[in-house]
């Protein structure tokens, strides 16, 4: 979304810049280079204003500090049990492990989009998983099968 941006802002900065026609350079009282005659013409009106601005894009890029420190948590990969999920954000690297007190037993992945921290990894037993944000739902497949395991807030009840 930032390339977004900055591409708009660039077409914008470009369109209106209100270049003079022709292509003397100071000090210079010669014919362009590679010759050529006069002035092209006018290119016409510009693009005009770029819109309303599109907002805030969302959290920013990195990880945001967080511990799961015994949190509950369902476990939808191996028969939706209770669980419990411990880990911490280490965000000098912006990485995690998640160990639960089944039969994943572990979830190692990168974490990004700020506070967020959405989840890209894999759990132990060949499971590919992602999250929009943790805590949230671990989204997993393994071969032909489609799990996932829910992390919940500390305090709070888990469905």
């Amino acid at each position: 979304m930032q390339k977004v941006a900055a591409a708009l802002v660039l077409a914008v900065l470009t369109a209106c810049a209100g270049y003079s026609p022709g292509t003397t350079l100071l000090g210079d009282s010669g014919p362009p280079i590679g010759g050529g005659g006069g002035d092209g013409g006018d290119g016409g009106p510009d693009g005009g204003d770029g819109g309303p601005d599109g907002g805030d894009a969302g959290p920013d890029a990195g990880c945001g500090a967080l511990t799961l420190n015994g949190v509950p948590a369902v476990d939808g990969c191996y028969g939706s049990v209770a669980a419990i999920a411990t880990g911490t954000v280490n965000t000098g690297n912006c990485t995690i492990t998640i160990t639960f007190n089944t039969a994943t037993t572990a979830c190692t992945g990168a974490v990004s989009g700020g506070t967020a921290n959405a989840f890209d990894g894999g759990c132990q037993n060949g499971f590919y998983c992602t999250s929009t944000s943790l805590p949230g739902t671990l989204n997993c497949v393994s071969g032909g099968t489609v799990c996932a395991i829910k992390i919940c807030d500390a305090g709070a009840s888990c469905p």
